[in-house]
């Protein structure tokens, strides 16, 4: 495993430094949540499907809820315990789960509004810091897995540039890629800058991928946010639905 050279490890430091400042500057505007509109479109075997929501986030407790307007309504919504709920406007039935990897805390929202950048909520997930280089006064780290790591991830790579992060890469134990994310179009968001438009490419094999592309608009903050559906109850008698009736599809 290759070792965090002198020059790039103080640059390093000096990069967490100013992180460690973003995050106190935004702690002090007391940023409590935000909602934004989100169109995403996906490429998959020369189809192409569009979904549109809105997507809404509280500090407190880290909750999320994603309402699709289109097209099927349905709200999906989670919090920082791994708690998630699908509930399925038409047919009154909600999907149960709970599980790390449902967190809110492994979402976009949450790395930039918790000033949790540097990791990108890598270390929450149990990855640790191998390496860290710069190039073309980019800083990129290499992450790998603690301990047992259910999908065999290798590593990951974080590419940082102006102290905000435009790339993140997951490996699988032959040095694949199997999922690469680039942030472009970033815009203030209180004391923070959040990537407006996401591209993801899902490596299915080594000759197919889905290729997704989110992008945000019509950002709103605080008093600006409606709470309806942050506030939104399952109705009581929603139909519970099994994850294995159903194939859930996690955004």
């Amino acid at each position: 495993m290759k070792t965090i050279n002198k020059t790039a490890f103080r640059f390093f430091i000096i990069f967490m430094a100013m992180l460690v400042c973003s995050s106190y500057k935004l702690q002090q505007q007391k940023l409590d949540k935000i909602s934004l509109d989100l169109i995403s479109k996906t490429l998959y075997q020369g189809k192409s499907v569009s979904l549109k929501s809105e997507v809404y986030y509280k500090s407190v407790g880290a909750t999320m809820v994603t309402h699709f307007t289109s097209p099927k309504e349905r709200i999906v919504i989670t919090n920082g315990n791994g708690e998630y709920k699908e509930y399925d406007f038409k047919n009154n039935t909600v999907t149960l789960l709970q599980g790390i990897d449902l967190s809110s805390k492994n979402s976009l929202f949450y790395s930039f509004l918790s000033g949790s950048i540097g990791d990108m909520g890598l270390k929450s997930l149990g990855y640790k810091l191998a390496n860290t280089k710069v190039e073309q006064k980019m800083v990129i780290t290499t992450w790998v897995p603690e301990g047992e790591n259910s999908v065999k991830t290798k590593k990951a790579e974080i590419v940082h540039e102006n102290y905000l992060p435009i790339y993140l890469a997951f490996y699988d134990i032959n040095d694949k890629p199997m999922h690469k994310s680039f942030y472009s179009n970033f815009q203030q968001v209180g004391s923070v800058k959040m990537p407006f438009t996401i591209t993801e490419f899902e490596y299915l094999s080594p000759t197919d991928s889905v290729i997704t592309k989110r992008i945000y608009s019509n950002l709103k903050t605080n008093a600006l946010v409606d709470d309806n559906y942050l506030n939104y109850k399952v109705p009581a008698n929603a139909k519970v639905i099994r994850p294995a009736e159903q194939n859930l599809n996690k955004k």
